[in-house]
């Protein structure tokens, strides 16, 4: 894990780039538009711990999870729409996107059991097994259609698909990247181009065209 000065965290982290406090802040080990370490989101964010050493602690004795499995690295990536569990205190956390920046939004236990999950690639492995290959790592059989970009709707307590969330024109999405991040809209249209399609979302106050890395289905 490595560590960055606060004044060159990105703006979506939600903590002060300036003033009192620790000058630096742990870094994930994945990109840092898509989500925050267990340790800066403990310590830094909730403020249940003033140490790496205190974080270290309630990781290992197997007090935190994210989306209901244990994890016991402090340096474990908490990704978007991903789910904090703190079973011992009984609260549970989504990390959402407010106002262009990361927030730990506090979720009832029901909603703690569901993710929403891009679709970013599919495999054939037979005649009715298709392997769905997911945004943030996980795979699943199944034998339903879908296409990539599409979302899924999980129970991560049972770990298996609740519904296929297709990207089709009437969709409700919302953006997860780049300077619209965090604002939700429609998708109205599509835009051909020489290399793939762009795809018009319309939000509030007008459409945009982007990139299907860029958001996602949600509805």
């Amino acid at each position: 894990m490595a560590h960055i000065k606060k004044t060159q965290m990105p703006k979506s982290w939600p903590v002060p780039r300036k003033g009192r406090g620790k000058r630096f802040v742990a870094v994930p080990s994945h990109a840092t538009s898509k989500g925050i370490s267990l340790l800066f989101l403990l310590r830094d964010v909730l403020k249940i711990a003033k140490t790496r050493k205190e974080v270290r602690r309630m990781t290992l004795g197997g007090m935190v999870k994210v989306n209901n499995k244990v994890r016991k690295d402090e340096d474990f990536p908490v990704q978007v729409f991903d789910v904090l569990n703190l079973d011992k205190a009984k609260l549970n956390y989504k990390l959402e996107i407010v106002n262009k920046k990361f927030k730990l939004v506090e979720v009832s236990a029901k909603e703690a059991d569901s993710k929403i999950v891009k679709i970013i690639g599919k495999k054939v492995l037979g005649a009715k097994s298709i392997q769905m290959n997911l945004d943030d790592g996980q795979n699943f059989l199944t034998g339903e259609k879908f296409s990539v970009g599409d979302s899924v709707l999980l129970n991560t307590k049972e770990d298996k698909i609740v519904k296929i969330l297709p990207l089709k024109e009437g969709a409700k999405v919302e953006v997860v990247l780049g300077k619209h991040a965090g604002e939700k809209g429609e998708l109205v249209g599509f835009e051909e181009l020489v290399r793939g399609r762009n795809y018009q979302i319309k939000l509030e106050d007008k459409t945009v065209s982007l990139p299907y890395k860029t958001i996602l289905v949600i509805a």
